[in-house]
């Protein structure tokens, strides 16, 4: 896991872009002939118009070439409740708002938790929160790297929009005690998490902002 990235998702949510070239093209085909500039009659320059249709020709490129079928109807239902909706864009500002979200909730932050989480992930995200320093616990976590996320669910429940991801990530995990002691983990040992995250968004709302709405490990 804001004025959403969401085509910036999650406020921050969104600090998008793609990350490799997609589509079908070898970068050997000819170049089509010129064509005169014109207004594009709606307040747009030619080329902001341009720039438009090629990130919606992008997004369709990438609908049509998801394999799953289900995922594929999802992104299409969404797409059509959601014109703005823009699946790359969609993507890099998940994985942005799973490293801010992980980092708040290590550093105790509740008030960035409370900006990304509906109320139920964080009412137990708080929760921990309250455990941990009962225990007078601290964590000492650093996310590695992200080494995949994928989108395993897409679909439209009404007028929300519903995308969970599996994110697969290496991150050091150490917990120490309030004499600095420690209670669990290696600094110097990197560990495996795979965790599946659902991010939701009223289609209809002028709020541009997913928030996160389920977690569970695997």
């Amino acid at each position: 896991m804001l004025d959403i990235i969401l085509l910036a998702m999650l406020a921050g949510f969104i600090i998008l872009r793609l990350r490799s070239e997609l589509g079908k093209k070898t970068g050997n085909e000819p170049l089509p002939p010129a064509a005169p500039r014109a207004p594009s009659g709606n307040g747009q320059s030619q080329s902001q118009a341009d720039y438009a249709a090629d990130v919606q020709e992008r997004n369709d490129t990438v609908i049509d070439m998801e394999e799953d079928p289900a995922i594929r109807r999802g992104y299409q239902d969404i797409r059509r409740a959601d014109h703005s909706f823009d699946v790359p864009t969609f993507m890099q500002g998940a994985q942005a708002a799973y490293e801010m979200i992980l980092e708040a909730f290590w550093s105790g932050d509740r008030q960035t938790l409370r900006d990304f989480l509906d109320d139920s992930v964080y009412n137990q995200f708080s929760a921990a929160l309250d455990a941990r320093e009962a225990n007078g616990y601290r964590v000492e976590n650093k996310l590695i790297e992200i080494d995949k996320a994928d989108v395993i669910k897409a679909q439209l429940s009404g007028r929300m929009a519903e995308i969970t991801v599996h994110f697969k990530a290496e991150l050091i995990a150490v917990t120490k005690d309030k004499d600095g002691n420690l209670i669990e983990g290696d600094l110097s040992d990197a560990v495996e998490v795979n965790d599946r995250w659902t991010f939701a968004r009223d289609t209809k709302s002028r709020d541009p902002n997913w928030l996160l709405v389920a977690t569970r490990a695997g």
